[in-house]
């Protein structure tokens, strides 16, 4: 995935993680199924551009084809998740928690395979793993709490809040190593095209000035011989 991607989608999780946490104590269950439909529509559709989407500079895709069918099934039905909560909204307010555990486990998911697959070739460093652990752990206490008191709603916004806030925050970080380790790598690539070509230029010079200078004492050697 690329650098600047993933600075889009950290933006807007980002974003998303810090309206939770300030509003998290003026949110009912019904804005909070509204906000919550909102946000499993644009984290799907994030996926589907940033993440499903991203290619090399080859133009393959960087993940496999398994990978990409997993990506495209699970976006689409974010998509028809969040837009059944906008629809029928008391329906869904009974499973809060479970919706908003469901959103953070898919941010925990997307920071594991962006770890995995999505930051190659570049390496990052294993403490990273650690993002995807904590939003794991978020989103089980968010899915033990039970809806419906005003102290328990504040619980679910505020922990997916931060979830979201931290999902962000890492997100940049990351963009910003990978887009690091792809500048140096086009570094590396430029030098080394460079190089060659110098090595050839001297070679060829050289082979020039020998052909131009048979008076040369190695030149009459080999004549003589």
């Amino acid at each position: 995935m690329k650098g600047k991607n993933l600075y889009i989608t950290a933006a807007i999780t980002l974003i998303a993680g810090i309206i939770l946490i300030i509003t998290c104590s003026t949110l009912a269950s019904v804005k909070i199924v509204i906000w919550g439909g909102i946000l499993f529509i644009v984290a799907a559709v994030a996926n589907m551009v940033f993440f499903i989407g991203g290619r090399d500079r080859e133009g393959r895709p960087r993940t496999g084809p398994i990978g990409t069918a997993v990506g495209w099934i699970a976006s689409g039905a974010a998509v028809v998740l969040g837009l059944s909560m906008l629809l029928f909204q008391q329906t869904f307010i009974p499973l809060v928690s479970f919706m908003f555990a469901v959103l953070v486990l898919f941010a925990a998911i997307f920071q594991l395979c962006l770890l995995i697959f999505g930051s190659k070739p570049a390496r990052l460093s294993p403490w990273l793993f650690l993002v995807p652990v904590l939003l794991f752990g978020a989103a089980v206490f968010i899915y033990l709490q039970r809806p419906g008191q005003t102290a328990t709603d504040h619980r679910i916004i505020l922990v997916t809040g931060i979830a979201f806030a931290v999902f962000g925050v890492f997100a940049f970080i990351e963009g910003m190593l990978i887009a690091l380790h792809n500048r140096k790598s086009r570094r590396l690539e430029e030098a080394a095209a460079n190089n060659t070509d110098d090595k050839d230029t001297a070679t060829t010079a050289r082979i020039v000035g020998y052909d131009e200078h048979p008076d040369r004492p190695e030149q009459r050697d080999n004549t003589d011989a």
